[in-house]
């Protein structure tokens, strides 16, 4: 598994965790809002949580933009380069 897969599969526990949904669940392109009813407290709680777990500052003006896990991780890869 590379670091690539270990992100992608963190970010989607983070986010089952917060939705309250199984891991297996979580499709990684699905909008998080139109998909799993998130809404924009539990956006913050992801944020705060992966800026946690990787130890990064994750910009606010980028986040409306990630709805989804797979735009956390581009995110999260950009922040982490």
């Amino acid at each position: 598994m590379n670091s690539t897969d270990h992100s992608i599969l963190g970010l989607r526990a983070i986010v089952a965790e917060i939705l309250a949904l199984g891991v297996e669940e979580i499709d990684d392109r699905a909008d998080l809002f139109e998909e799993y009813q998130a809404d924009s407290l539990n956006l913050i709680e992801i944020v705060a949580q992966v800026e946690k777990q990787y130890r990064v500052a994750l910009p606010l003006e980028e986040l409306p933009g990630a709805r989804s896990v797979f735009a956390l991780h581009e995110l999260l890869t950009r922040q982490a380069a």
